[in-house]
């Protein structure tokens, strides 16, 4: 008889070192319990910009060579800072799309830097003619790129999860993006409500789903770096025929 080749199993533990599984359930568990007793609270909205934080430490720590993953959490950290204050802010979101745009760069920049730069440039442009102009909200613009970002890299999370199928980094990757977008929908939600163009009751819950679905997402995204923990890159998605 043949003998089948079984691939290597995943080591979770590795992937996710002691103590942080821990601190990440925690503090989740503190978002969730929090956001349905006390949503307005003070103590929830401090939690969850440390989680974020946190994620961000996790990535010094844990990645010490990925200096674009760090950065890319960093800004996210500082667009949640703005968001916390005024969650309305467009300047919020405009940051948000940086790091989004960060994270194309980290995961497919050597491949596809021209059209990374030409997406990046085309959303200046298209930003400073509706400032002069006024053409259209600037949300409903901001928010349009933003969304062509956050699917481009569940594209490219996907090829590189599929060329990878056993890589726990790109695992991360790709259910962190998916539960990212899960996010934004609650996100647009929320702000469709307070603008009255949804119905008012959807504003609560959406913001709680919100934040239920971002903060794994973090996590998640936190983890999805291509270097490991020696600092040696992985081979990248499209190299290996995956387009």
């Amino acid at each position: 008889m043949k003998s089948q080749h079984k691939p290597p199993r995943i080591n979770w533990r590795e992937t996710f070192p002691a103590p942080w599984p821990a601190i990440w359930l925690w503090i989740f568990l503190a978002i969730v319990v929090l956001g349905i007793a006390t949503p307005s609270n003070f103590t929830l909205t401090f939690i969850k910009i440390g989680g974020i934080f946190l994620c961000f430490i996790y990535t010094l720590r844990v990645f010490p060579k990925d200096h674009l993953l760090q950065l890319a959490l960093l800004i996210t950290f500082c667009a949640d800072i703005i968001l916390a204050i005024n969650n309305t802010a467009e300047v919020g979101v405009l940051i948000f799309l940086i790091a989004q745009i960060l994270h194309t760069i980290r995961l497919e920049g050597k491949n596809y830097l021209t059209q990374i730069i030409s997406f990046a440039g085309l959303a200046v442009v298209a930003i400073i003619v509706n400032l002069c102009c006024n053409i259209i909200p600037m949300m409903y613009l901001i928010c349009g790129f933003y969304i062509v970002a956050i699917c481009t890299n569940i594209y490219v999370s996907w090829c590189h999860q599929h060329q990878q199928p056993q890589n726990p980094r790109a695992i991360c990757g790709l259910c962190g993006f998916i539960l990212f977008l899960c996010c934004d929908a609650c996100t647009g939600i929320s702000y469709l409500s307070l603008n009255s163009l949804f119905p008012a009751f959807l504003y609560a819950p959406a913001n709680f789903f919100a934040w239920f679905f971002y903060y794994p997402s973090q996590i998640l995204v936190s983890n999805s770096s291509k270097y490991d923990k020696m600092g040696i890159k992985e081979g990248n998605c499209a190299t290996n025929g995956g387009r």
